[in-house]
């Protein structure tokens, strides 16, 4: 977005941080501001039944699609986009003059206005500076320009993105809701294969060429990403370094990796062999390092000691061992840089379902009932039958049915309606006693739902799975632990709440439902100290990013001081304030809170999450 130095687009000739942007916060603008909130706001409009069923029949597709390269997350979110800003660019237009309604900014006013213009381009870059990438459309006449941050590669050539037209002071800018960025390497035959299905298609503009085959384009990057990486390794690699994957590769077929992961290890392999000309005569010990870095980083569900790594390649741990250790040093400073250059994405809370979970469950009703030679039969079947309109076959699966269109309902009159049906056809469906507990004031009866919820949950349970959360039928339960115990959390009741969400963490060991905080916060408000220590420290790796931690570091270690403030107490203040400044003022003003979120995907740095992290503190 608009940078601080930039000349404002209202047309004053000033600079951004002198006019419209003005703000008492160095380093801040209020455009910028004002235009993340529009974006960030958009994304939580409320869709009808049916415009879930559409958004989830695209999931559906592009996830049979693309599900094998790119990860749920990523999936999702390139999903999101392409519905709300190109299948119904008409809401970001609503949303828009909604927007225009209620700013008096001439700079943001100026921006929106040209922000109705979201399309989809593939352009090729025809010459870089450091701070803009100059674009011209490969299947149209249009030029524009596309900031470039801090960090971004070089060697990109040509982009492929859902952007926003963003004009300023006479200049036509893009602005990114998603990009893939290609490098000279793929950018010749990517075009080439992009232009061939042009030449097949028959829509006479580019707008509606790229609205219907966006996923066969991904599927073409998809494809030539492996590709290239392929290529890179047939014709750069010794004969050695190619014995070394093609050992790899061996023990790899017999394991599944997720996805990117073998990309991931073929691009740190290339960097090794490239960057640093290992010695090394046995190609197995370059092979076991691979090997034992895919385990330790978890690219892979299936876990190995480093004797076991050791054995099945026939080396010792000492000959791979510091292989391994530099490789993670690699993914280490990647991303660290990554981090830095790169806007933090948002991240989800709630007690409700992501709007994905229908859909897994609808998968895993359909595997389980079929017994299938190959995965591409199961995935060809799947993709054919997911594309029909569900038909529940008993009592059970109709309750789950309904309690998903309660979640997803737009008013809750709809959802109160749904929920009702559910506990009629199956009043011991977890989701069902859940959304019971909203219709009663009487907390003798909430607490009865609960328990009934927990109770049947656990009967129903399959712990065979290694990641419970990837198996749909398993999340009822989870959440009706999660709602549980915050609804105890809420009442004052923490050393049971604490008890509830540290049974949640040691059942869902990669916390897909930030269990983990509310858990930490339980134990220190029933001064629980040492526990709470064992628990922050237990999930210091996957959450040292995150204002919630440092900010519940610094609770702790208050409590640790009995309110003194030590150099260390304002060492992890100043730490968690650099994360989300705006928690302090809630803290200053005994704000009031409020209840945890049904749903909500919080921008880390904003209000928005500050209120979650007092909701903790």
């Amino acid at each position: 977005m608009i940078g601080n130095k930039a000349n404002c687009p209202c047309g004053s000739d000033e600079i951004v941080e002198n006019c419209c942007g003005k703000t008492n916060e160095p380093g801040t603008n209020q455009i910028r501001e004002e235009l993340k909130r529009v974006l960030n706001s958009y994304y939580e409009t409320k869709l009808s039944p049916s415009e879930i069923q559409v958004l989830e029949g695209l999931l559906k597709e592009w996830g049979g699609r693309l599900g094998e390269w790119m990860e749920e997350e990523e999936l999702v979110t390139n999903v999101s986009d392409y519905y709300f800003f190109i299948v119904r660019k008409d809401l970001w237009r609503r949303h828009l003059v909604k927007a225009l309604n209620r700013t008096q900014n001439k700079a943001v006013r100026a921006i929106l206005k040209s922000w109705q213009n979201a399309f989809i381009t593939f352009a090729e870059v025809t010459e870089a500076s450091k701070e803009v990438y100059y674009m011209k459309e490969i299947l149209g006449e249009g030029e524009y320009l596309l900031a470039r941050e801090p960090g971004e590669p070089e060697d990109v050539r040509a982009v492929l993105a859902i952007v926003l037209e963003e004009y300023r002071n006479d200049e036509r800018w893009v602005m990114p809701i998603s990009a893939i960025a290609v490098n000279q390497h793929m950018s010749d035959e990517m075009i080439s294969r992009v232009q061939a299905i042009a030449e097949k298609s028959e829509e006479s503009n580019s707008f509606e060429f790229f609205k219907k085959h966006l996923v066969d384009i991904y599927e073409v990057v998809c494809k030539l990403d492996v590709q290239t990486l392929s290529d890179v390794v047939e014709q750069n690699f010794t004969p050695l370094q190619r014995e070394v994957v093609e050992i790899l590769d061996a023990k790899l077929e017999e394991e599944e990796l997720y996805p990117g992961a073998y990309e991931m290890l073929l691009s740190l392999l290339a960097y090794y062999f490239t960057d640093q000309n290992p010695k090394f005569r046995k190609p197995e010990v370059l092979a076991a390092a691979a090997f034992q870095l895919a385990v330790d980083t978890t690219m892979m569900p299936t876990t190995y000691t480093q004797a076991e790594v050791a054995k099945m390649f026939d080396v010792s741990v000492s000959s791979f061992r510091k292989h391994t250790d530099i490789l993670a040093d690699k993914i280490q400073e990647l991303e660290q840089m990554m981090e830095k250059n790169s806007p933090r994405a948002p991240y989800h809370i709630g007690t409700d379902p992501l709007a994905t979970e229908q859909m897994n469950w609808q998968v895993h009703l359909l595997s389980a009932k079929n017994e299938f030679e190959t995965f591409e039969e199961a995935q060809a079947f799947i993709q054919e039958e997911i594309q029909k309109p569900f038909e529940p076959e008993n009592q059970q699966q109709e309750a789950q049915m309904l309690c998903y269109m309660a979640y997803n309902a737009e008013t809750d009159e709809q959802r109160r309606d749904f929920a009702e049906g559910a506990y009629g056809a199956d009043p011991t469906n977890v989701d069902a006693l859940l959304l019971q507990t909203e219709f009663t004031d009487s907390k003798d009866e909430q607490e009865k739902f609960f328990k009934q919820a927990v109770f049947s949950g656990e009967k129903q349970f399959d712990n065979r799975a290694e990641s419970a959360w990837n198996l749909a039928p398993n999340r009822p339960y989870l959440r009706g632990l999660l709602q549980y115990g915050i609804w105890m959390y809420e009442q004052g009741r923490f050393a049971e709440s604490s008890e509830m969400f540290l049974r949640l963490l040691t059942t869902d060991l990669y916390d897909h439902q930030n269990a983990r905080y509310l858990a930490i916060s339980s134990l220190i408000r029933q001064g629980e100290i040492g526990q709470a220590e064992q628990v922050m420290q237990a999930c210091a790796e996957i959450s040292e990013g995150d204002a919630a931690y440092w900010y519940l570091a610094w609770t702790l270690e208050m409590e640790k001081n009995k309110g003194e403030n030590t150099a260390r107490v304002m060492e992890l203040f100043e730490k968690a304030e650099q994360l989300n400044p705006h928690v302090g003022a809630l803290i200053h003003t005994s704000a009031k809170k409020f209840s945890y979120p049904r749903s909500v995907d919080l921008v880390p740095g904003t209000h928005e999450e500050a209120h979650y992290i007092w909701y903790l503190l």
